[in-house]
């Protein structure tokens, strides 16, 4: 058996996978033949993996894979003629409009040989700075934040703080589920080091669950918090001034500020919206520890105020002087695998390669570097303004890369009319399913994450081999080579790249150049820039900045050490908040304010994931999460179906639809609902879709975070689910969310009119029948050909609970007696919610196991012992439920929790029956 190290597609984690096939040729490798691990090498996860990236393999088998360069008509076309068509395109747009009118939008999925290329493209010889990415979308104000403190996009810290730091603060970050890997890291420490784990974040997620201490904020004053802080350190004498002195700016009139605000503590608690007992407790942390680390994400970032927020919290580090020391700092957690390479090549519109930006001796050495006469001589357009530009006619052809805007991008629905009526669109993708790539022109078959070579930069600035271990399949290519076709189609020179070897080593030297040309800056390639095409194919996972090539395999580094940083006078800088308020209330409805986040099993808009049946379990349709107090005052139930719409609502406006399912851990007048839905998998389409394109001014990020909505019920004549031969088309059809199951697909269905649910797949070969299944009046109808059922149809007027995997078994029996007397007690079995992905453990399963451990206990004088830990370790090693990447903990526990009270319950009530007869 051969195996092959590369890196995990999804999060910025970066962790390192170890894939082994059977077959001695790897290019004629099946899927069947592999297994996968996480590498036990690579400094990033040390062999653990989450369970998204457990099921990495069976990502890679798509319901429709694209295999060839296809034009809108659907005819396909070879990779020459699409070249020429896309260059010519291209070519006229700029002769026509300028070089502006024409953009790229690219992804954090791409390799960083991919973004390189395409800036290059771009930014150097098509002229125009109109390359942004959706790292946008989750990054940029962390990015913003860094560059005004430090002078440079630098992470100063690295992932071995986690075992350093005294305290680790999570700000807007719901570790547990969006990077399990690291979270696990800072239980083992806190269990080891007796490292406290605090969370600021408005909802009692699974990671706040999991703390020594949650600060359950008002949304959006995480702002307050931190500049009250400052001005708490400067008021207890808690900064230390000489470091300040020596290698800080701008810190008497931020502080000034800040003490202004902390004066009051009381008020300030007020503001922040928690205790001031709590609030003196969370200030106190600082000043009782060294080793403060603090880590924020989309909670922060996806904020108008999120630059300033993340400048707030790094404030807070310049003032005890802890920035690059170990086990202290801000740290910025990444969403996505390659979102820092992606700027390290100036993936964003606001930046130039190697983090330069667009001063005249920057552009100067990038154009000689490239053998241009000028580069782009200005920033480009952001996504939400590049889209925008797309909307009103000012970009007439744009090409997107790896990535979902129509999806993923705020005010959806306004982007997908843009670019259904954009001139010229061209999308490189793996599948032709996604909702983006329907509105394309070309669509051009990129290669999947198993199928490319080239390498990405994970949170920590650890550079990784992304390995290539199945041989691309049709005409699949990798995204630098398609844009260096195009390229050469337009008489370019400096695009004839060999291999991804060689872009990786042109990029390295211009970091050298940069380096050179500017020894302030941090990000530093030079050591690499002479590897082989075999030293680059073994390149071990290594940290950024590497000078010489003896660095190649380091890792653990800390930056800005002795307090010197990448700014001109190589001091950081505080900088003073503005304090905006994040929202504008505007309708007369009750409003809620609406959180979009991710769910725990799924990959942005589930391109990747969606068909994934052991990941697509436990949360099967959209869901919209409320407090169980807001259910009267939208007059909603559990499970009912409602519009999720603006509080500016008009009749043209879109609405998201989703399923209540109640939240006790949610604030009142909260919603939540996840970012991964979308058109191709559910007829209610998604969040994004309602949300308007509020940006944060310095980032350019949109502010997915408090925005207001209007929740509205949705009544159902008739809902329920329907097994095999579904007609998506169907007249009357509004709710409808496709699921994959190990076996098929299902469809999630509902109707307004009971007629238009009767009429649906009715034919003349159908049975329908109705009963009473627990109280509950189900309508079933089977149809059939030649005996076999082919489409099983389970209605009621109101949510039916099935086991789908069972029930979905029945497609391809033959209908007798006996089948529906087994279809019958099927449906009267119910269903148990998923629990664990891992391993595939319900609810009803610990249930049980929790009911044989309680069993076991003794009791005294009416009174239980109660052992629930040892009772709760007993059944996860008997389940393994909660015990392989660890982001379902919180979950296994509550679970085990409630089925151990309802058991003390029932015996609290046996002895009170037995004494009161006594």
């Amino acid at each position: 058996m051969s195996t092959i190290q590369s890196s995990c597609a999804y999060c910025g984690v970066g962790c390192g996978v170890s894939v082994s096939s059977t077959q001695a040729d790897w290019d004629h490798t099946d899927v069947s033949s592999l297994t996968l691990v996480g590498d036990n090498q690579h400094p990033a996860n040390h062999g653990h993996l989450c369970a998204k990236g457990e099921r990495l393999l069976d990502s890679l088998v798509q319901p429709n894979v694209l295999r060839y360069p296809v034009l809108r008509s659907g005819k396909p076309i070879n990779w020459d003629e699409a070249s020429s068509l896309i260059a010519d395109k291209f070519a006229q747009t700029i002769a026509q409009h300028g070089p502006n009118s024409v953009a790229l939008y690219l992804s954090g999925q791409l390799l960083t040989e991919d973004y390189y290329v395409a800036n290059k493209f771009a930014k150097g010889y098509l002229k125009t700075a109109n390359v942004d990415t959706n790292s946008r979308l989750c990054m940029s104000s962390a990015v913003s934040a860094m560059q005004r403190a430090f002078g440079e996009d630098v992470v100063p810290g690295c992932y071995d703080d986690i075992e350093q730091a005294e305290v680790i603060v999570l700000i807007g970050a719901n570790t547990a589920w969006t990077h399990p890997v690291l979270f696990q890291r800072m239980l083992a420490a806190k269990r080891a080091n007796n490292t406290k784990i605090v969370v600021v974040d408005p909802v009692a997620t699974a990671t706040a669950k999991q703390a020594d201490m949650h600060i359950a904020i008002t949304p959006g004053a995480d702002l307050a918090l931190f500049h009250g802080l400052l001005g708490y350190l400067a008021h207890n004498n808690h900064v230390d001034k000489d470091y300040i002195a020596a290698h800080t700016e701008g810190f008497d009139e931020t502080v000034v500020h800040a003490k202004q605000l902390s004066e009051d503590i009381n008020q300030l608690a007020k503001q922040v919206g928690v205790s001031a007992t709590t609030l003196n407790q969370f200030y106190q942390l600082f000043i009782q520890h060294k080793h403060v680390l603090t880590a924020s994400c989309q909670g922060v970032n996806q904020s108008v105020i999120g630059t300033d927020t993340t400048n707030a919290i790094i404030n807070c580090h310049l003032a005890l002087g802890y920035v690059g020391k170990t086990g202290s700092g801000f740290f910025s957690l990444t969403g996505q695998p390659n979102a820092m390479g992606g700027r390290e090549v100036g993936g964003l519109a606001t930046q130039l390669a190697c983090h330069m930006g667009f001063a005249d001796g920057e552009r100067e050495l990038l154009a000689n570097f490239w053998c241009v006469d000028s580069v782009a001589d200005k920033k480009g357009l952001a996504a939400v303004d590049m889209f925008d530009a797309v909307a009103d006619g000012r970009i007439k052809a744009i090409w997107i890369m790896g990535t979902n805007p129509v999806v993923s991008l705020p005010n959806s629905s306004k982007v997908a009319k843009a670019l259904a009526d954009c001139p010229f669109v061209v999308v490189s993708e793996i599948t032709p399913d996604s909702d983006t790539a329907k509105l394309a022109d070309v669509l051009l078959p990129a290669q999947g994450w198993s199928e490319k070579c080239g390498t990405v930069t994970n949170s920590e600035r650890t550079i990784t081999r992304q390995r290539g271990f199945i041989a691309a399949k049709g005409q699949s290519k990798a995204d630098w080579w398609a844009i260096s076709q195009v390229a050469q189609k337009m008489g370019f020179a400096g695009f004839d790249f060999a291999n991804s070897a060689s872009v990786f080593r042109e990029f390295a030297a211009l970091s050298a150049k940069v380096k050179q040309a500017f020894p302030h800056k941090v990000f530093d390639l030079s050591g690499l820039q002479h590897l082989s095409d075999s030293e680059y194919d073994h390149l071990a996972p290594t940290q950024w900045p590497i000078a010489t090539a003896e660095q190649i395999g380091q890792r653990g580094g800390r930056q800005f050490t002795r307090g010197v940083f990448a700014t001109p006078t190589g001091k950081a800088q505080f900088i003073r908040p503005a304090l905006a308020k994040t929202n504008e209330a505007s309708s007369p409805h009750v409003q809620v304010i609406v959180n979009s986040g991710r769910s725990r099993d799924q990959w942005h808009t589930m391109t990747r994931t969606g068909h994934i049946a052991s990941l697509r379990a436990s949360i099967p349709e959209p869901v919209i999460r409320l407090h169980p107090n807001m259910l009267a005052t939208f007059s909603v139930s559990d499970g009912d179906l409602v519009t999720l719409e603006s509080d500016v609502h008009t009749a043209a406006s879109p609405v998201a639809l989703a399923r209540v399912v109640t939240d006790p851990d949610l604030l009142p007048h909260m919603v939540f609902m996840s970012m991964h839905w979308s058109k191709q998998f559910s007829l209610g389409m998604g969040v994004n879709q309602f949300l308007d394109n509020r940006v944060d001014p310095v980032s350019l990020q949109p502010g997915f975070k408090f925005q207001t909505a209007v929740i509205k019920p949705i009544h159902l004549a008739l809902q329920g689910v329907v097994f095999g031969h579904h007609d998506p088309a169907a007249q009357g059809l509004c709710w409808q969310v496709a699921q994959t199951l190990t076996s098929g697909i299902c469809h999630h269905i509902g109707f307004r009119s009971a007629q238009d649910g009767f009429a649906f797949q009715a034919s003349a070969h159908s049975l329908l029948w109705s009963a009473n299944v627990n109280g509950q009046r189900v309508h079933v109808q089977c149809n059939m050909e030649k005996g076999i059922a082919i489409a099983i149809k389970i209605l009621s007027s109101a949510r039916v609970d099935l086991a789908l995997e069972p029930m979905n078994a029945f497609i391809g029996q033959s209908v007798d007696k006996s089948f529906i007397k087994k279809l019958h007690q099927q449906i009267n079995a119910g269903n148990s919610p998923l629990i664990c992905a891992c391993t595939g453990v319900t609810d009803a399963q610990i249930a049980d196991e929790m009911n044989a451990q309680f069993d076991q206990q003794s009791f005294h004088d009416g009174k239980q012992h109660v052992q629930f830990d040892k009772a709760l370790d007993a059944m996860q090693s008997s389940l393994g439920c909660g015990r392989q990447c660890g982001s379902c903990h919180s979950e296994v526990t509550q679970c085990a929790q409630q089925h151990w009270q309802q058991a003390l319950t029932y015996i609290d009530a046996e002895y009170s029956t037995e004494e009161d007869v006594a």
